[in-house]
């Protein structure tokens, strides 16, 4: 009962998500629509290897050329959801070419099973899936082709973890340096949680080929083995389904406040020389604390020093070495020390955050321990 459970949990999990993914469908942004069909792959997929754990031969038999399209698309889709997280254009059908080694190998599998009988096609999966023996006989031409194509399927599915590890990972790190290139404050507005998942992706991505090379009959020796695989996949699968859940920030929402920017950029020229910009900068945040300023964007910088935003990014980044973001919050920081410092302070930790500019006493808190290694509290106490 317990084997029964575990070998069903994967598609249970993917099935659960599918369905919420579902309801929330129509009012869904581009990316979470495409999560929505990686997670339609996914629940296939897992229905497949629940299928193949409960040895349905018959039922798998009919359904395993299905399963080769998901088992090689799953992560190309994750790809392509990454894709649409980081970039606001639509997706065309050139950025479908990764599913293309996914439909070669379903279609191959579907020609080889057609030219078997029923009676061919059980027996193939029941001695070549399933490890069970059976008379001897001369393989066909059909199952030469289907062992064949299996083979392949697993060296395909070896390479593509490369170039979708690569990339998807490349944009996730662009995208984030956008961000806080004109963010003050980057809360919610962070993909932080999907890279984190991409890494994990990545790691649940070589176990499944390790698992994959050891062949599936090795948990049929070991039902119990099943029990490891089914609890990894199951806790990677609600992960990737509720971080993307509750994702709502894309490049469709960061490229609709930065048109409005490149708008107002088209008014100013290049900007002043770095030296000019040093004192306009300096102006701006030690004289008029411009810091304090909550929602702050380099738009903001660039309309006061009469610059653009792609000249002052240069600088912060070039000269200073640092984010607009990490650049923000260096001021924020030192100005919450200073009142934190100040012997006839009044103001709580909360009051002091917002006098700082934060959104709120979370982002305080964090960007405070990140840039001094400590929380407030206990730089109070050692002050």
């Amino acid at each position: 009962m317990i084997q029964t459970l575990f070998a069903s949990l994967p598609f249970l999990v993917c099935l659960f998500w599918l369905i919420l993914f579902a309801i929330e469908y129509r009012g869904a942004n581009p990316a979470k629509r495409l999560l929505t069909y990686f997670l339609l792959v996914c629940t296939i997929l897992y229905f497949s290897h629940a299928v193949y754990f409960h040895r349905h031969v018959a039922l798998y038999s009919l359904i395993e050329s299905i399963y080769a399209f998901c088992s090689l698309a799953v992560y190309p889709l994750y790809y392509l959801y990454i894709q649409k997280l980081t970039n606001s254009k639509p997706l065309t059908l050139k950025n479908y070419w990764v599913l293309l080694p996914s439909v070669i190998i379903s279609l191959m599998a579907i020609f080889f099973y057609a030219l078997m009988t029923e009676g061919e096609r059980i027996l193939f999966s029941e001695q070549y899936f399933f490890n069970q023996e059976g008379p001897d006989h001369l393989a066909s031409f059909a199952e030469k082709g289907q062992m064949i194509r299996i083979a392949v399927m697993k060296i395909i599915f070896l390479i593509q973890l490369i170039p979708v590890s690569y990339y998807g990972y490349k944009k996730l790190s662009s995208f984030r340096d956008e961000v806080s290139n004109f963010y003050a404050d980057t809360e919610n507005k962070t993909l932080s949680p999907i890279r984190k998942l991409l890494v994990l992706f990545i790691l649940f991505a070589l176990f499944s080929a390790a698992a994959n090379q050891l062949g599936r009959d090795f948990f049929l020796h070991e039902p119990w083995l099943v029990i490891i695989p089914s609890l990894i996949f199951s806790t990677m699968l609600f992960a990737v389904s509720f971080f993307g859940f509750k994702q709502h920030f894309t490049a469709n929402d960061f490229h609709a406040e930065t048109d409005g920017a490149n708008r107002e950029e088209s008014l100013h020229g290049t900007g002043p020389s770095f030296e000019l910009l040093k004192e306009k900068l300096h102006d701006l945040m030690d004289e008029k604390e411009l810091f304090r300023k909550k929602d702050l964007h380099i738009a903001d910088v660039a309309l006061k020093t009469g610059s653009n935003r792609t000249y002052i990014s240069n600088y912060i980044n070039k000269e200073l070495h640092l984010s607009f973001t990490d650049y923000i919050n260096q001021y924020r920081i030192s100005y919450a020390q200073s009142l934190m410092r100040d012997p006839d302070n009044t103001h709580s930790l909360m009051q002091i955050s917002e006098l700082s500019g934060f959104a709120n006493e979370v982002t305080f808190y964090r960007n405070f321990k990140k840039a001094t290694g400590t929380t407030p509290n206990n730089w109070l106490k050692g002050k």
